[in-house]
This record gives structure tokens, C-alpha cells and sequence, in this order.
């Protein structure tokens, strides 16, 4: 291929622990590709375990699967079979499904099974997560300038007026709606989300959304859980302060305990949290990422058997985009409040520290490749 644009900037985790800038070229789109210019990408804690070497070994890696842009080029097919243009606004599903494997036409492309051992690829390709910068064109991360979305992409139009601030929480918007439907969340039940971080909080609006009678939020940190009741929580727990959390949430959800409880701190104690302060029978959903092999223990009587609980693992963004655009353009909540601090991409390690204090009033930090400092919190 011919070069379009000269190259790109990536942030690249060569190994374990090392982290540095580099350039890729940057080549023109194939006829069914797209070329997308990254606006932001949010920092995910998926990114952090991955520097750590807690999720396999996909070095040398471009992280960012939480990114948002605009066409900078795109192949005469690819344009009329999406629709798209040069200039457009889009997101980009993080999963790269082969769209042929059992799991992709069964329609959990979540849960793709194509192999591709030769470039080291196994179970599902995803941006930012397990894709090799070796691997032609080298543009497989939102942690950049440039990302390359081949044929099988699934990119999504976004409205040309939807602020970047809030479209870069697509994705971890996605994340809390497939949550919410592998819970079977119906209008009047009660919702529980354990985890304030800025997923449980999109999962407490979209619970909301949803129809939930009453959504209650478990966390650690008083200034999140605080946060949380902006997010729809009708109240919240602080569960260090709690000796008997069952209790707590009984007395939250007014003598009952929930019908659902959905899980997003990556914890394992807060995953055998939440099938025991769940109803007899209700459903749980673990959508937290724990970033390690970590083993949950239950009781298997006292917990599960004799209480039934559906315990439903809940897998990435797969059918949440298109909720989580259409909430994103009613900004019913306040979105972009949560985009507390900014960085440009050679300020990634500073970015990386930030989010891992837990400092500075920082809810939601984000990667701007046109900017070189950091952005200060919301009033």
C-alpha cells in the first residue's frame, strides 16, 4: 500500500513494565478498511494489568480499547457499505469477531473463537488488549494517533454534536449494558452494584434506564459512592463501615435484599459478595475483571445451592453500543463530569500513576493525542 498519512504516534508496551512512545507508518486503507484518527481513549484498569503482565503476553502491545475519533480515509467499499465518510464521527467496538466461528454467528461475538496462532492471536482478537504491534499495519491500539479498522470492524456512527468528552465513554457505557442484559434487569426490580468506579456508575444509570424501582450502589470510597447518587443510585453503602453488608443492603432495598446484583470492583471478595447478598433465586452478574488467576470461593450449599441463585458472567461490550450512544446523545446524566483529568500520550506514565493513587479527585482520566498536559478536575 501507498502512504496516505506519514506515521502515527502510539504509546507501546514493550514488555512487562516498559513503556515508551514510538512512531508506526501509517498506510493507506484497502478498499473495505477505514482509517480512524483517535479524538480520546480512556485509561481502563484492563491497561494497567496489561503493563503489569496480569493478562497474558500480547508485547509488544498499542493499548486503548476505549476510543472515539473520526474517518480520516476510508476504501470506496468500505464507504458504501457503511455509510461513512471522511470527517464522520465513530466508535469502534473493541472486539474484532471473525464473524464465521460458531460464537460470532450465534451473535456472542464476545466470545469469538478464531485462532490466528500464527500471529499469536487465540480466542478473539481485541484492540488494545491482545493484538500484537507486529502485526501489519501495526495499528491495533487507541493508545495513538491512527487506528486501522479492517472489514470485520464494527464501527458505530456517532452524532456529529456528541461532545468527545462523553462519546469516549462509549464503551464502558456498552460494558454496563451488556451487564444489565445478562442480568434481565425489569422494570420495578431492585439493582445492586458493587463497585463505584466509573463502570458501576454507568451501570447504576443504565439500571436505571433500564426501569430499576431501586438501584443502590456498594463501594469503599465515600467521595465515588457520593458521585454514584448523581449516576441514579437511590443510596449507597459504604461497605468498610458495614460489619453485616447483608444486613445493609436489606435495610437499603427496604427489608428485601436485591433481585439483582451486579458486580464491577474485580475483586474476588466482592464477587462472593454478591451472590450472598443477593435474593433466593435472584440473579448475580460478575462483569468485573479481576486482571489475574484468582480463585472465588463459595459455600457451595449455604451460597449456592440452597439459595439458586443465576450467576452470570458478564464478558465485555457485545450489543452495548447502540444503547449506550442513544443514552449518551439523551445526556440525561452528567457524563461529561465524570472526564476528570486529560493527558497528551507522552504523558502516560504520569496518567497511569494518577489513576493507580486514586489522587487529585480523579474519576475518569482520558488520552488526548493532541494535548500535552494534564487536565485539571471538575470544580
Amino acid at each position: 500500500m501507498t502512504q496516505l498519512f506519514a506515521e502515527s504516534r502510539q504509546v507501546v508496551f514493550r514488555a512487562v513494565g516498559s513503556v515508551g512512545v514510538e512512531t508506526q507508518p501509517v498506510p493507506t486503507p484497502g478498499d473495505d478498511d477505514t482509517l480512524v484518527r483517535i479524538a480520546l481513549v480512556g485509561i481502563c484498569a484492563t491497561d494497567i494489568h496489561l503493563l503489569a503482565g496480569h493478562i497474558g503476553d500480547p508485547f509488544p502491545l498499542v493499548p486503548g480499547h476505549e476510543f472515539v475519533g473520526e474517518v480520516a480515509a476510508i476504501g470506496a467499499s468500505a464507504a458504501e457499505t457503511r455509510g461513512l465518510r471522511v470527517g464522520d464521527h465513530v466508535a469502534v467496538e473493541m472486539l474484532l469477531p471473525c464473524r464465521s466461528c460458531a460464537r460470532c454467528r450465534e451473535g456472542r461475538y464476545n466470545l469469538c473463537e478464531r485462532d490466528d496462532p500464527q500471529n499469536g492471536l487465540h480466542r478473539g482478537r481485541q484492540y488494545g488488549v491482545n493484538i500484537p504491534r507486529t502485526v501489519e499495519p501495526g495499528l491495533w491500539g487507541g493508545y495513538a494517533d491512527y487506528l486501522y479498522a479492517p472489514s470485520e470492524a464494527i464501527i458505530h456512527p456517532l452524532p456529529a454534536d456528541l461532545p468527545w468528552e462523553r462519546a469516549v465513554l462509549t464503551e464502558p457505557l456498552a460494558v454496563a449494558h451488556r451487564a444489565i442484559a445478562r442480568g434481565r434487569v425489569a422494570p420495578g426490580e431492585i439493582v445492586a452494584v458493587i463497585g463505584p468506579g466509573p463502570v458501576g456508575m454507568l451501570i447504576a444509570a443504565a439500571a436505571r434506564t433500564a426501569g430499576a424501582g431501586r438501584v443502590i450502589v456498594i463501594g469503599t470510597r465515600p467521595s465515588r459512592l457520593e458521585f454514584a447518587r448523581r449516576f441514579g443510585a437511590d443510596a449507597v453503602i459504604d461497605s468498610r463501615a458495614e460489619p453485616d453488608l447483608a444486613a445493609a443492603v436489606r435495610a437499603a432495598s427496604g427489608g428485601v435484599l436485591p433481585d439483582v446484583v451486579i458486580e464491577i470492583a474485580g475483586v474476588a471478595e466482592a464477587q462472593r459478595d454478591a451472590v450472598r447478598i443477593v435474593r433466593r433465586g435472584g440473579r448475580v452478574v460478575l462483569a468485573g475483571a479481576c486482571g489475574a488467576q484468582v480463585p472465588v470461593t463459595f459455600f457451595a450449599d449455604e451460597d449456592l445451592l440452597t439459595r439458586e441463585p443465576d450467576v452470570l458472567p458478564s464478558f465485555l461490550s457485545a450489543g452495548g453500543y447502540e444503547p449506550a450512544i442513544a443514552m449518551l446523545s439523551r445526556g440525561e446524566y452528567p457524563f461529561d463530569d465524570m472526564i476528570t483529568h486529560r493527558f497528551g500520550l507522552d504523558a502516560v506514565r504520569d496518567a497511569f500513576a494518577l489513576v493507580e493513587s486514586r489522587a487529585d479527585g480523579v474519576i475518569k482520566a482520558v488520552l488526548d493525542p493532541e494535548s500535552t498536559t494534564a487536565k485539571e478536575p471538575h470544580a
